[in-house]
């Protein structure tokens, strides 16, 4: 009797949330990675057939302040259901671009905040070794589990001089962008690229166009932002998946649910 090998396929189950803005009124479905995709802003579960996982796509805060940061840890620390969360920074988590909140601070706070106790934070290993937190800045992070390698970003075009801002279609941008390897496959932006999920209420595309060019060589598979609320949505073009997962609306509520996307995974158990 002739015996043959096949590869089950195991997915995972990504559930998305961007721009929470220190807003937690909302629930979440049951997961193994959570991506938020800009600090307190939104989450993306996914399921890998055990486990979800948990992305952050930025603006987990309101202005960066410590409170706020310390409050967005506390409730990821909480969220023991799943294996891992990655996060992102947005333009609203000031002190995390601590150059720029230098010259800025007095714009939206009364007293200057520790911009350095706020990165120190961010750096403590057991983030990742004790509650499966992983905050990435233009790096990459690869899940042995699943095999997914992931790519984090906060930066986007000028836009009301916030933090992280760069000037448009500027050598700046093509800087920060040839940086996502070309093996990515989920990336995670706090903005979008340029008409793609990116209309403001007034019909203005505030997406990236440097982006774009670059998305044009990595492809990934689910790439996922935020930073425009009313483009809330999700759409699939040339092989990849776009999320803006936004849960905050304009108004700040955070009434936008969770986006579930389901990816196969790179890593295939081979059973006889």
């Amino acid at each position: 009797m002739a015996s043959s090998n096949s590869a089950s396929s195991i997915k995972t189950r990504f559930v998305c949330i961007s721009d929470t803005h220190s807003r937690y009124e909302f629930s979440l479905p049951d997961g193994d990675i959570l991506l938020h995709g800009g600090m307190c802003k939104k989450l993306l579960l996914v399921w890998d057939g055990a486990n979800y996982l948990l992305l952050n796509i930025g603006d987990f805060s309101l202005t960066g302040l410590e409170s706020e940061v310390v409050k967005f840890l506390n409730w990821l620390k909480s969220l023991t259901k799943y294996r891992l969360k990655v996060v992102i920074a947005g333009n609203h988590d000031l002190t995390l671009q601590p150059d720029f909140y230098k010259i800025w601070w007095q714009r939206w706070h009364r007293a200057k905040e520790d911009t350095q106790s706020i990165q120190n934070m961010w750096n403590n290993p057991e983030l990742k070794t004790k509650y499966g937190i992983i905050y990435l800045q233009d790096q990459e992070f690869i899940d042995e589990q699943t095999g997914f390698k992931f790519y984090g970003s906060p930066w986007q075009p000028e836009f009301h001089n916030w933090a992280f801002n760069l000037p448009h279609n500027s050598e700046q941008l093509e800087a920060v962008w040839s940086k996502i390897p070309l093996n990515t496959d989920i990336l995670l932006t706090h903005g979008p690229p340029s008409n793609i999920l990116d209309r403001t209420f007034t019909n203005e595309s505030a997406g990236c166009e440097v982006l774009t060019k670059r998305l044009k060589l990595v492809k990934p598979k689910l790439h996922v932002f935020g930073h425009i609320h009313e483009a809330y949505g999700n759409c699939e073009s040339n092989g990849t998946i776009y999320v803006n997962a936004c849960t905050c609306n304009l108004r700040y509520k955070p009434v936008q649910p969770p986006i579930v996307i389901e990816l196969e995974n790179p890593n295939q158990i081979v059973s006889c």
